[in-house]
């Protein structure tokens, strides 16, 4: 641009035709935030993903290679009387959890 005779416009003064501005409000969705499912050893509050509700979990325990491993050490230490208790203690077990609504298999919980 030529500014012959006249000084040029300062830094961010531009003559720009004025455009009426329209302003469009939304409503604000409802966000609602569920906590996640963390599994242990023991029931916990959980949201099913088949049938949709937020129960106490029926958990139930299942022998692992961790148990059978115990055993085995047990067995070969001599302890033939003792290679039962693995098996009996939950800890050294598999929690799996269910919906106690529906029964869906929700997840797993190893220490």
């Amino acid at each position: 641009m030529d500014y012959k005779g006249t000084a040029p416009p300062e830094y961010g003064q531009f003559d720009m035709p004025e455009v009426p501005h329209q302003v469009v409000v939304q409503p604000a969705a409802a966000v609602t935030m569920q906590a996640p499912n963390v599994l242990g050893d023991i029931p916990a509050m959980a949201t099913c993903q088949s049938c949709g509700s937020r129960r106490e979990t029926a958990v139930t325990f299942e022998p692992n290679t961790k148990t059978h491993l115990l055993a085995l050490g047990i067995c070969l230490l001599g302890g033939i009387c003792c290679v039962c208790i693995p098996y009996c203690t939950n800890s050294c077990q598999t929690a799996k959890h269910n919906c106690s609504s529906c029964g869906a298999y929700l997840g797993s919980y190893s220490n």
